[in-house]
């Protein structure tokens, strides 16, 4: 008596489908011109974890310029793990959230240390790596080794949401259950890269947050959200974080065209990046400055802060601190944080330098 095969599950055949679907949208569709996806050879995985980490709260568009900046100036990860903290932080400046340039920093001397140089080929050992999530791990893992480990993004999260109809709050413990479930059910065995690609393009280009072009995508026939007429209420709205409101009062020193700069410290707002000399309250800023005068204000926001800048003019400056004199045209050579360049282009708007 023959044994008798083993038929496929229907999970199976549905997981074959959706993922086959979307690896032929992406061969005909999806972005193949991204810098980091012109990489090959032993930089590719550097280039690859650069551009994820790079990515995780910043748009592609945003991201090119500072991706092809950075790698000219450290193409490779030895570079990288060689190449002082302030140099890093300066290529970084604008991107904003600094300790992913420190943890890449750590992440690359750790590699040199211990993995001879090269990021390891293993999701665990990745994970134990500085700044390294399961998801980046992932990443790593399919962009530029080949390997089948699901991701998970803003843009798979979205499409997630919407063909499998998954409610609750997308970042909500119980709700990532389910998408890492779904993920992990819905691997691709046979062209991951392509996999993982294709389904972060798919949210970007397609499964778009506002006027999604389900005519246009490859997986709509099976889409629960479709079939319901309840797109707009997928993936569920994020509950609005409460801004806190933040003063800072600034001095603005300007001497034959060069304004003084100084390194913050470790801790607060901005740590390790230059900025003008900046205080919590009016009366510490007129100890050192008693001639200050108001010259303007200006909203400056960040992701949990708002922050109003009231910048005064004073020809004082505090000898006991240790100031740098910059051109404007230097700044670029120094970690700041974007709001030095909005406080420099109100003053040169009223003055020259």
């Amino acid at each position: 008596m023959q044994p008798s095969l083993l038929k496929p599950s229907s999970a199976d055949l549905e997981s074959k489908s959706f993922s086959q679907k979307i690896v032929v949208w992406y061969r005909n569709h999806g972005r193949k011109d991204l810098p980091w996806q012109r990489s090959s050879g032993e930089d590719k995985p550097y280039h690859v974890w650069l551009s994820e980490i790079m990515l995780q709260q910043t748009q592609v568009i945003k991201v090119k310029d500072y991706f092809n900046r950075f790698i000219s100036e450290l193409p490779t990860l030895k570079q990288l793990a060689a190449a002082d903290e302030q140099k890093v932080l300066s290529l970084w400046s604008g991107l904003g959230y600094y300790n992913r340039a420190r943890n890449l920093r750590k992440a690359a001397q750790i590699c040199v240390k211990e993995h001879q140089g090269q990021l390891p080929e293993d999701l665990n050992t990745l994970m134990a790596l500085p700044g390294i999530g399961r998801s980046t791990a992932a990443a790593i893992m399919s962009l530029a080794f080949d390997q089948p480990e699901p991701i998970m993004d803003g843009n798979v999260k979205r499409v997630f949401a919407r063909h499998f109809l998954v409610a609750g709050e997308p970042n909500k413990s119980s709700t990532l259950k389910q998408f890492w479930q779904l993920a992990e059910q819905h691997r691709e065995q046979v062209r991951p890269a392509f996999y993982t690609q294709g389904l972060m393009d798919l949210g970007a280009m397609v499964c778009t947050k506002h006027q999604p072009q389900c005519e246009k995508c490859p997986i709509n026939e099976t889409c629960q959200a479709k079939a319901q007429d309840v797109i707009a209420d997928f993936p569920e709205k994020k509950r609005r974080v409460v801004q806190q409101e933040i003063n800072l009062y600034c001095l603005l020193h300007v001497v034959q065209g060069q304004i003084a700069v100084e390194l913050r410290t470790d801790k607060g707002i901005w740590p390790q990046l230059w900025f003008i000399p900046s205080f919590d309250n009016k009366q510490d800023l007129f100890k050192v400055a008693s001639d200050a005068k108001h010259h303007f204000s200006l909203t400056h926001k960040l992701t949990h802060r708002i922050l109003q800048l009231h910048v005064y003019f004073s020809e004082e400056i505090d000898s006991k601190k240790r100031h740098n004199w910059i051109k404007p045209a230097e700044l670029k050579h120094k970690p700041h944080p974007k709001a030095l360049e909005h406080i420099i282009t109100q003053y040169q708007n009223q003055h020259s330098i």
